[in-house]
């Protein structure tokens, strides 16, 4: 098949979270199963660096009453052919969707831009395009343009949406339809007035990242106020669990780490334990390392992390290192369990890739209390790291992670969001460090989990299919 991503983030060349691991990963496994792939993403300020084919071309076409042009530019990222749309104006800048504290006033407009850019691209190909792949609300117009466009290489195309996190949705106004080019369609009286929302209205099929969350996606409060048109589009809506790429997430190769070791000699997890608590001042100790790697928001649930931590902190001597940026309302108070518990507890600020991975090999248990979680991508490189992953029973976190209670156990899972349940967790979690030999069990059963992009491609590949099918 011929396949186009239409993406806001790809992995290797703009990343703020796991959407850019997951389009990355997705496309690589299509097209080594023997698929052609190209990728369409803007041209943020941070791309202007980035090495480009000799070949380029122009665009023009029309959008809201207006003509609009821009440039098409061609890079190629470990063989996936990917078109970058240079518009100075829109895309230009230093972040993709805010300005570090508030989005873009004209996202509306900006990604409006880039789905109809991006198809006038796609029509200008030799040969014609099977399925046209949106990510996400940032390409959920496209769904809608390419109803109107169904010219040269789009002539037979399908529109197959992924929905990576349902809790953003760009909303707008009916007055602003006009901007949008859709002010001639008639859109249902019910219709929610997001971005998302048109998408799911016009895709040809639609998918998310997990079966848990597909699940969770069919009801409120989850769908955040769209369970209808997940209901309405049930039967070509299917949960597709992410895959790990484990080229770059395996302890046995890994050359960010200080030492290397899998299921079967993992010495080498010792020495990255001590290394990170040398270089963080945390004192040595045999008490369990908790670790996380996240956005520091509420959906990762923060607000039941910090006063559990208060709790559990002050009756262990377990110690807690957490890496990540986000929200003030969080980091303010980690920063006071910092002072509060200095030989227990550490806030990395910010994000580093390489470090990244030391935390994730330092770990005993991996900390993802996640009030909604579509996927995960930590969780599951944790199992590969022998970190044993601590998480709530929410979308793809209870897909991939087995609790104690149950045969063939990978991690703790607790249900309830609430801060007496996590504490229980962290309980049962230092607990089963105590058991070695059962500690030893879980952590090496993790290890041999496999969740690769090579399965998720095969069910998009019958996805694709099914699309193409039911429109015949």
């Amino acid at each position: 098949m011929r396949l186009a991503f239409i993406c806001s983030e790809f992995e290797g060349l703009l990343k703020t979270g796991g959407l850019a691991d997951a389009t990355r990963g997705l496309a690589t496994a299509l097209q080594q199963a023997g698929h052609q792939v190209q990728v369409i993403l803007p041209r943020y300020g941070a791309l202007y660096g980035v090495e480009q084919t000799a070949d380029w071309q122009s665009l023009y076409f029309d959008l809201g009453h207006q003509t609009y042009g821009c440039a098409v530019r061609h890079t190629v990222v470990d063989g996936i052919k990917v078109a970058l749309i240079e518009h100075h104006q829109f895309f230009q800048r230093p972040r993709p969707y805010d300005d570090g504290e508030q989005p873009y006033p004209d996202n509306l407009q900006r990604f409006a831009f880039f789905c109809k850019a991006a198809l006038a691209y796609l029509q200008t190909q030799p040969e014609s395009i099977d399925i046209v792949h949106g990510h996400d609300w940032q390409s959920a117009l496209a769904a809608c343009y390419l109803k109107e466009m169904q010219l040269g290489a789009l002539a037979q195309s399908k529109f197959v949406l992924t929905v990576h996190n349902a809790a953003y949705q760009q909303g707008f106004g009916r007055e602003q339809l006009g901007l949008l080019g859709l002010d001639h369609w008639h859109l249902p009286a019910e219709l929610p007035t997001t971005l998302l929302a048109l998408g799911l209205w016009q895709a040809d099929s639609i998918n998310t990242v997990s079966p848990g969350y597909r699940d969770e996606l069919l009801t409120e409060p989850a769908a955040n106020g769209l369970a209808e048109l997940y209901q309405q589009k049930q039967n070509r809506f299917v949960g597709i669990l992410n895959g790990c790429d484990y080229s770059r997430w395996d302890p046995s190769t890994d050359l960010s780490l200080p030492a290397r070791y899998d299921g079967s000699d993992l010495s080498g997890k010792a020495l990255c334990k001590a290394e990170l608590r040398r270089q963080t001042q945390l004192p040595d100790s045999n008490a369990p390392l908790f670790v996380s790697v996240s956005r520091i928001t509420g959906q990762k649930g923060f607000t039941l992390l910090i006063p559990a931590l208060q709790q559990f902190l002050s009756n262990t001597d377990a110690q807690v290192l957490l890496m990540g940026t986000g929200e003030q309302q969080f980091i303010q108070p980690l920063r006071g369990l910092e002072q509060q518990f200095p030989q227990q507890f550490r806030l990395l600020e910010g994000f580093d890739e390489p470090l990244s991975h030391q935390v994730e090999a330092a770990g005993d248990f991996f900390l993802m209390p996640s009030l909604f979680e579509p996927c995960g991508l930590n969780q599951i490189y944790s199992l590969r790291y022998g970190t044993v992953p601590l998480v709530r029973a929410t979308g793809g976190l209870k897909d991939t992670v087995t609790d104690l209670s149950e045969r063939g156990a990978t991690g703790v899972v607790f249900e309830e969001p609430t801060v007496a349940a996590l504490v229980e967790a962290l309980s049962i979690a230092s607990a089963l460090y105590r058991n070695k030999r059962r500690y030893r069990s879980v952590q090496q059963r993790g290890m041999a989990q496999v969740f690769d992009w090579q399965q998720a491609a095969i069910a998009y590949q019958a996805l694709y299919a099914q699309t193409i099918a039911n429109a015949e």
